[in-house]
This record gives structure tokens, sequence and C-alpha cells, in this order.
């Protein structure tokens, strides 16, 4: 069983990607954004999917933060989609990966300091970060915040019979309590 609760851990796996163009219908994150291969076991054994599924459980826990002292060249102030009780700490990951100062320790290179440079190598181009152990987003401007806001709304609706909320209902709590002792007692 995985843990499901949002927690604030050492950022080392942050997944990259490219907002679309030309995006006619909305359904999902990858219906906006295209990730970056990040040529890593990390990546690809669930990781991504475990952040999606903690970040739709927990998502009344969410909103959008303007970090106004970045901006792209487009003059696009950087945004983070996090959750908001974590927000000082993610304003020091933030940070410290905008500075570059993260790179070593990162699993994979992050472009957000080159990003807001303004250079941009086609190989790694990236416009859209993701935390995947914090659980949180980086991008740039109000247009592509309500891309994300849309497209997270849509996977909640889209996958809301599967995610598991949290809450347990009495009749389950009850079924789990009698099949503890019933174990109990047979062991």
């Amino acid at each position: 069983m995985t843990n499901n609760k949002l927690s604030m851990h050492r950022c080392w796996l942050v997944q990259s990607g490219r907002f679309k163009n030309n995006i006619t219908e909305i359904t999902d994150r990858n219906s906006i954004i295209d990730l970056n291969y990040m040529g890593t076991a990390e990546f690809e054994w669930g990781a991504l999917q475990q952040s999606t599924k903690r970040m739709l459980i927990n998502m009344e826990f969410y909103d959008v933060f303007s970090f106004s002292q970045y901006f792209n060249n487009k003059g696009e102030t950087l945004m983070v989609y996090a959750p908001k009780m974590f927000i000082e700490h993610i304003s020091v990951i933030v940070e410290d990966l905008a500075s570059g100062k993260l790179n070593g320790y990162l699993k994979e290179w992050c472009n957000l300091p080159d990003y807001l440079k303004g250079i941009e190598r086609g190989y790694d181009f990236a416009d859209f970060w993701w935390d995947i152990e914090n659980d949180f987003y980086i991008f740039f401007g109000e247009e592509k915040k309500e891309l994300i806001l849309e497209a997270q709304r849509s996977m909640r609706e889209r996958s809301i019979n599967d995610v598991e909320s949290g809450i347990i209902k009495k009749d389950k709590l009850k079924r789990l309590i009698k099949t503890k002792k019933n174990s109990k007692s047979n062991n």
C-alpha cells in the first residue's frame, strides 16, 4: 500500500516537460504537457503515478503561488502549484532550483536556471518542472496556470472512483476491524 499523505522530502527527482502548442481538449496533464525522457529508472517505476495520485487525493490543499522575483524572457512570472501548508519549504526549493544550487544533488539535471536566463537548448528545453517527491509543479504565466488547474480538475473528475480519499466510511471501518479480529483469533 502506498502512502497518500503529503509530506516534504529532499528535492531529488524533478521531471521536466514542455507545454504543448495548439491545445484543443484538456483531459489530463499529458494533454497540455509533453514530459521529457529523464533517462533513469527512478522516473520509470511508478513515481510519476504516485505523485499524481497524491496530488489528486489532496487537491483541496493545493493552490497556485506567484514568485514575482523570477520571470522568463517573455516577462511571465514563475508560478508554483503546491500544497499551501508546505509553501515556505517549497519556496526554498524553488530558490535553490532557480539558482542551480540543487543541480549537483538532483538525479537528473534541471534546466530552470538556463530557462530564467533565456538560454534554450532544443534537446533539453523545458518550461515545466515537477518535483515528483514533493508533489508540486513549476511553470510560468497566467495562461499556463489556467491550463494546469483545468488539467488537475479534469484528472480528478475522471479518476475520482479510483482515488482513495483517505476518509474511511463507517461500514468499511467496521469490516476492517472485524477482519483484524478474525485474523487475531485464527492465530
